[in-house]
């Protein structure tokens, strides 16, 4: 009895230490944990994210799964604690503070490649949350776009101060004497999400 219980113990030892499916570190584990094998650890596109200081403040990754979806992993640091925040692919790669319109405005809009409006943007991406600390952290998988057309276009990606509504603005939450009732055009273009505060121009991995 003794010597079986040796003998499997030794098996045991002898199995986990041959186990490389365990993640070498935490954030790994993170994203290996979500995307469920389905796509590889290495990234096809990245994004440095940094704040209105030029202050690198996170970063976005983007991987190419085998069944042609895209899984964003996305961790930033160092935002204001409000909730939620607006999260899109705009249509210039650039970040640039000191555009004439505003930080990151030169960033263009929403990156898409049909004509529709805001909610159907190909690079309108789930809301960000932010927890009290400051930070937010997402991973999720779509299909309106792979890693190397964001590549092919030269895309950024933008963090918005405000919450996005996505242009879900019925016509009675507006007054009926207004000769536009619902959602006006700024409203399907950007989902009234306010000012830029973080931004990373979407490039090939090093």
């Amino acid at each position: 009895m003794k010597k079986l219980l040796v003998v499997l113990l030794a098996m045991l030892i002898v199995g986990c230490a041959n186990d490389e499916s365990a993640p070498e570190n935490e954030e790994a584990y993170e994203v290996s944990a979500t995307q469920q094998d389905h796509a590889p650890l290495r990234p096809t596109a990245v994004a440095e994210v940094v704040n209105t200081n030029y202050d690198q403040i996170g970063e976005a990754n983007f991987y190419q799964d085998s069944q042609g979806k895209t899984v964003v992993h996305t961790k930033v640091e160092g935002l204001k604690p409000e909730g939620f925040h607006g999260y899109h692919i705009h249509e210039n790669g650039v970040c640039e503070v000191d555009a004439e319109e505003g930080p990151f405005m030169s960033a263009g809009g929403h990156f898409s490649l049909s004509d529709h409006d805001h909610g159907h943007h190909t690079g309108d991406l789930p809301s960000l949350y932010v927890n009290e600390d400051g930070t937010a952290q997402a991973t999720f998988m779509l299909d309106q776009f792979t890693p190397e057309q964001l590549l092919e276009n030269d895309v950024s990606l933008i963090i918005h101060e405000g919450r996005d509504n996505f242009a879900n603005i019925p016509d009675r939450y507006q007054s009926s004497e207004s000769d536009a009732p619902g959602a006006d055009e700024e409203t399907r273009s950007t989902g009234d999400s306010g000012d830029r505060i973080g931004c990373g121009v979407v490039v090939a991995p090093e």
